[in-house]
Formats: C-alpha cells, sequence, structure tokens
C-alpha cells in the first residue's frame, strides 16, 4: 500500500510540462501552473483594454478564452524567466 502511495505523491509534486511558444519563435516547456499565470495576465490586460493579437471570431467576449486562443498560437508576449 505504501508503494502506490508514494507514486501518487510522486506524480503529484512533478507537474507535466506544456509545450508552448517564447517570445524568440523558440518552442519552451511550462507547466500548468506557469501556463494559468500566463493566460490569467493576459486575460487581465485584454480586460483592461490591451489590444487583441488575433483576429477573434464573432461573439468572443471572454477575455480568458481570448487568452487562450492567443497561448495556443503562440502570439502572447508573454516568458518565465527561471531560475536554473
Amino acid at each position: 500500500m505504501l508503494a502506490g502511495g508514494l507514486e501518487i505523491v510522486k506524480n503529484f509534486i512533478s507537474p507535466p510540462l506544456i509545450w508552448g511558444h517564447s517570445l524568440f519563435g523558440e518552442f519552451m516547456k511550462y507547466t500548468r501552473f506557469e501556463k494559468a499565470r500566463i493566460i490569467g495576465a493576459r486575460a487581465l490586460q485584454i480586460s483592461l483594454g490591451a489590444p487583441v493579437l488575433l483576429e477573434i471570431p464573432e461573439g468572443f467576449i471572454d477575455p480568458i478564452q481570448i487568452a487562450m486562443m492567443e497561448f495556443d498560437r503562440g502570439v502572447i508576449p508573454i516568458t518565465v524567466k527561471r531560475d536554473e
């Protein structure tokens, strides 16, 4: 029983990495927490009147959905600085 519990803890501690685009056009790996932070920061910018970087289909007004579309297409000008 202890071995199964350790496996759950290992999976919880090491977050899965998500591929994304950096500001310089190269691919970066983001954790789910970094992705959430980037999308949240961009959604806040959009909600405060920042220009949208994509052509948005008619009817899209939710800043979170717009920020997620921008993240998926790699046009958000936000990167993550890590201490390595």
